[in-house]
């Protein structure tokens, strides 16, 4: 069976504001559709999906014997060195012994026992926020979500909080690289940004070496296994994958939980009383998934659905399309915290399954019920940022009551 070829929307702004109706359209046709633009091949289908997340035979890292088409239009990361010193060691893009050597040891300064501690900080910075917006109208994200989380994250990694805002501009600017086509502008700004982010990330850790704290950074500095302690370079790789991941997906998550309740005409107001909040949180996440997609190399030629892809082709899991797949959720569209079904792909699987969804999951509880006791109110209708990869708005204007 052939590939369809197709020109992917991700720059058109009706597609960006409802991507679904033509992720449907992709899933109906073809399970595999290869994007001209992009050169990568789009995996549509749930089981798809979620099997290629578990699979050896597809990886996040380069394969050492790649080579580059002539025409391929997407940047390499590798050409941006600060960019790349962020990255090299990034969770997401290791494989084998060495992604399982570094998983374990960061494990081990990212325990769940630590991650709960951070539940009375959560609750005191939610309430905090919530106590001086102006209830009239205030900006979900930037007033609330954008502060909050880049506190919890702050307070979990032991960055003063005079840095905070800081470490927020570094976190808008370097995600802009992870988007399906980059551009110029967008990665001259992620490089500058993350210049900035590592030279502060490597004087702090100095500064944690010689004087550690409760706190993630300090813990990475002091983690062993086997005689092995984390580099430099693999701690600021790991502080930036929970920034990013962390702050980002955390705060798009909010922003499009909310908007997606409101839409659909879902009273806010004692929402977590009438269902079980890990189903509420779960189902919005599978809803509008904060993250679309994620990029693998395929090692060895292999069959998905019936069809071939040949070695060291690219591909794309569509995670927004797996997420409204009709043959794993019924009536995918409408938005059901009584699911039987509650399994979702925003938070990988396999080897890569989110390290950090322990602290998404908590971050959000806490925020959620706080938001839901009040009526949230759309005041006007809130714009997408334009990004397809990283999913959320610009600003949203609501009001309490």
């Amino acid at each position: 069976m052939n590939i369809p070829e197709i020109t992917f929307p991700n720059e058109d702004k009706d597609f960006i504001k409802n991507p679904y109706p033509y992720l449907k359209e992709l899933r109906n046709s073809s399970p595999i559709h290869y994007d001209k633009l992009s050169g990568l091949n789009l995996i549509t289908h749930f089981e798809d999906v979620k099997e290629i997340q578990k699979s050896k035979n597809f990886s996040s890292s380069e394969p050492e014997d790649y080579v580059k088409d002539s025409d391929e239009k997407l940047i390499n990361p590798k050409d941006y060195d600060y960019f790349w010193k962020t990255e090299e060691f990034n969770l997401l893009n290791l494989e084998g012994n060495i992604h399982d050597e570094l998983r374990g040891l960061v494990a081990k300064a990212f325990l769940n026992r630590q991650v709960q501690e951070l539940r009375p900080f959560m609750e005191t910075k939610s309430n905090e926020l919530l106590n001086k917006i102006n209830r009239e109208k205030f900006d979900l994200l930037a007033d609330y979500a954008q502060p909050y989380s880049i506190a919890v994250i702050g307070e979990l990694l032991g960055v003063p909080e005079e840095d905070y805002e800081k470490f927020l501009y570094w976190s808008h600017a370097i995600v802009k690289m992870y988007d399906l086509k980059v551009s110029d502008e967008n990665a001259t700004e992620a490089e500058a940004a993350a210049k900035d982010f590592y030279i502060y990330m490597s004087d702090l850790i100095d500064e944690k070496n010689n004087n550690p704290q409760n706190d993630m950074i300090s813990r990475l500095s002091q983690v062993s296994e086997n005689n092995q302690q984390l580099t430099k370079d693999q701690i600021i790789c790991t502080v930036i994958l929970l920034l990013n991941a962390g702050h980002e997906a955390t705060v798009n998550t909010i922003g499009n939980s909310i908007v997606a309740l409101l839409l659909n005409n879902i009273s806010t107001k004692n929402l977590d009383k009438n269902y079980d909040i890990k189903n509420i949180i779960e189902e919005l996440i599978r809803w509008d998934s904060p993250l679309q997609f994620f990029q693998r190399w395929v090692l060895e030629e292999t069959v998905v659905s019936g069809i071939n892809l040949s070695k060291n082709s690219k591909i794309a899991i569509l995670l927004g399309s797996a997420n409204r797949d009709e043959t794993a959720f019924k009536n995918p569209e409408q938005i059901d915290f009584e699911r039987s079904n509650l399994s979702h792909t925003s938070f990988g699987g396999g080897v890569h399954f989110c390290l950090g969804a322990h602290l998404a999951r908590l971050e959000l509880e806490v925020s959620f019920q706080n938001l839901f006791k009040h009526e949230v109110t759309l005041v006007d209708e809130p714009e997408r940022t334009g990004a397809f990869g990283i999913r959320g708005f610009k600003e949203i204007n609501v009001s309490f009551s």
